[in-house]
């Protein structure tokens, strides 16, 4: 489930956490003012989330409101809000999603301890020049490109947020520079937010615009054999409900999916850093180019993530398909509660069934 104030992103501050023991206190109301509008999409899209609410000012919002939002979002599983009368502040933005999850543990950055990056007057900043974090807030970090205005949340003059390319991380060959010129782009990654190793992904996301790309629609490329594409504004972040990816299995994958569980790799994104992403960024290419385990960060067996490959809505209990293709390191798959359970340990086999 993601909270945005927008699905488009030039400059947009982000939120994974896994949040503190205690509820972060709310002012008290008896009622809110909150109207929550499903979002009403072409007949020819299929897409069947998402809802904008209106009437809470998200920088004073209060226990009553919060019921709506947590509600609304339970059962729209995308939430984009209207109307707010002023920037939301990092620290309400980190109380709105610490919410969510009063019982995690650490009120932390969901991806572990940011590294050092730097010092501005007597001011240390940590995360890395991709997400560099506020130092005011740092659960809450900056995604974009370019350079940040001078004196934003005290960065240092001519600090530049460093873009994600495909060209970085994807299976060559790469889009040609006239091509992406006239519009042509890909899917960095398709993902859920968590460490996969270690930390339990946070049940909410939330995503602040604070300045869009303009320009016309670009061409997403799946690259497939059908030659697939899609139109969506530059800098969009494309969600997917996972209740409607597992409604789309055939009966079979699906029985199979309800039943298994998923083993993440040990400090996944360092394992996969040497490797290459399919060109739809799904799934890693198995060409042997992962990082060794033993050259691994030091990792503990204990902490290495074993998940349900189906989660289950605490609310509404829907069921909806849950995997990080990219980090999925073996799988155990059963196809029905008492059935045997086959352990799939070769690479090859684990990205085609999770590609399947």
């Amino acid at each position: 489930m993601v909270i945005t104030a927008t699905v488009t992103e030039d400059e947009v501050t982000k939120i994974r956490i896994t949040p503190p023991k205690q509820q972060i206190s709310l002012p008290h109301s008896d009622t809110t003012a909150g109207r929550v509008v499903p979002i009403v999409h072409a007949e020819s899209s299929g897409v069947d989330f998402g809802a904008e609410v209106y009437g809470i000012d998200l920088n004073r919002f209060t226990d009553a409101d919060f019921d709506l939002i947590s509600d609304a979002l339970h059962k729209h599983k995308l939430l984009v809000f209207k109307e707010q009368p002023a920037m939301l502040r990092p620290q309400q933005q980190y109380i709105l999603t610490a919410n969510f999850d009063p019982k995690e543990t650490t009120g932390g950055f969901a991806h572990g301890h940011d590294p050092f990056l730097t010092s501005h007057d007597g001011v240390d900043f940590y995360g890395i020049p991709k997400r560099p974090a506020l130092p005011e807030q740092p659960q809450v970090h900056i995604l974009g490109r370019g350079a940040l205005p001078d004196g934003h949340f005290g960065f240092p003059p001519g600090f530049e947020v460093q873009g994600i390319d495909h060209e970085e991380f994807h299976l060559p060959p790469h889009i040609p520079a006239e091509e992406r010129e006239a519009g042509a782009s890909r899917f960095y990654q398709w993902h859920f937010d968590g460490s996969l190793y270690n930390i339990p992904p946070p049940r909410v996301g939330c995503l602040l615009a604070v300045r869009t790309p303009k320009g016309p629609d670009v061409t997403v490329r799946w690259e497939d054999e059908a030659g697939t594409e899609m139109k969506m504004a530059p800098g969009a972040t494309a969600m997917v409900a996972g209740s409607r990816a597992l409604a789309l299995l055939d009966e079979e994958t699906r029985q199979i999916i309800l039943n298994s569980k998923i083993e993440y790799a040990p400090h996944a994104f360092a394992w996969m850093s040497t490797a290459h992403s399919t060109r739809l960024g799904h799934s890693i290419e198995t060409e042997g180019l992962e990082k060794p385990l033993e050259e691994l960060p030091k990792w503990d067996k204990s902490k290495i993530c074993v998940y349900p490959m189906v989660w289950t809505n605490p609310k509404t209990g829907e069921k909806s398909l849950q995997v990080h293709g990219q980090g999925a390191y073996k799988l155990y798959l059963k196809n029905s509660p008492d059935g045997g359970e086959t352990v799939v340990e070769n690479l090859a086999e684990v990205r085609a069934f999770m590609d399947k």
